[in-house]
């Protein structure tokens, strides 16, 4: 082989090298521009241990470290329970915070990342003692619930006697004034309101309403997102990083401080 051609060989692969080079940085540049220059943004309806305006609760910090380990920036914003799905669906916002599976079916541009961010327990808190065993023991009871909870609102639908409020500083209210026989709400939340407000004489019925897997859903076009966004979430509970999170921001509740 001659002296040019051994040049013009390596010229080519230095060329094809440098090529595959400017791709791989356009695909890294494309990837940040789906997800967005700005963060990306996170729906919630919360305004609790679970997320809170500094986004310093419990699932702001799971969520926000699942999309850190995907090298990608994101940001919790706050929305009414009601409006916050449909924000989503519509694309205002790019994810969900955290919400039963299936909520594809009535919303169908949204795609569940498919590893939990925790479990919830759906409960009814009470100042009495009432027996009670599934979701039909409760059909006779005064009921409150917060609206757009659509858990709690498909079980109950054709209750006689169920009040929704727009959220659950009304309901804890109701509740404490002996308007209610019963709030549905979620167990870890629920016990948060009462130790905030020093409400007395409440506590949850045994056994739980219903216990789910709760999920993050992105907006379809982030739909390529869900499954490294899974992987992170195990990650996090492999090496656990998910249980530090849980114990630091439930501790005060559980007595573990």
């Amino acid at each position: 082989m001659t002296v040019e051609k051994r040049q013009t060989m390596c010229m080519r692969f230095f060329a094809s090298l440098l090529l595959l080079m400017i791709c791989a940085g356009t695909m890294t540049a494309s990837d940040q521009a789906e997800a967005g220059e700005q963060p990306f943004t996170v729906s919630t309806s919360y305004k609790s241990l679970l997320s809170n305006p500094e986004q310093t609760g419990m699932l702001d910090l799971i969520v926000k470290e699942a999309f850190r380990r995907i090298g990608i920036e994101a940001e919790i914003v706050y929305n009414p329970t009601e409006r916050s799905l449909a924000d989503v669906n519509a694309g205002f916002i790019d994810a969900e915070l955290n919400r039963i599976e299936g909520m594809e079916k009535k919303f169908p541009n949204l795609v569940r990342v498919p590893e939990p961010n925790m479990v919830m327990d759906f409960v009814a808190f009470s100042k009495k003692d009432y027996q009670i065993e599934g979701w039909d023991s409760i059909r006779d009871l005064h009921i409150g619930l917060v609206s757009g909870w659509k858990i709690l609102e498909e079980n109950t639908k054709g209750f006689p006697h169920v009040v929704k409020v727009p959220n659950e500083t009304y309901l804890f209210n109701m509740l404490d004034m002996d308007r209610l026989d019963i709030a549905l709400y979620s167990k870890l939340t629920g016990y948060e309101q009462i130790h905030q407000r020093g409400l007395e004489g409440m506590h949850h019925l045994e056994p739980p309403l219903e216990s789910r897997n709760m999920y993050l859903y992105v907006h379809k076009r982030h739909s390529g997102l869900a499954q490294p966004l899974a992987g992170a979430l195990r990650s996090m509970k492999e090496d656990c990083t998910w249980d530090r999170i849980v114990q630091e921001a439930t501790s005060h509740l559980t007595g573990d401080e």
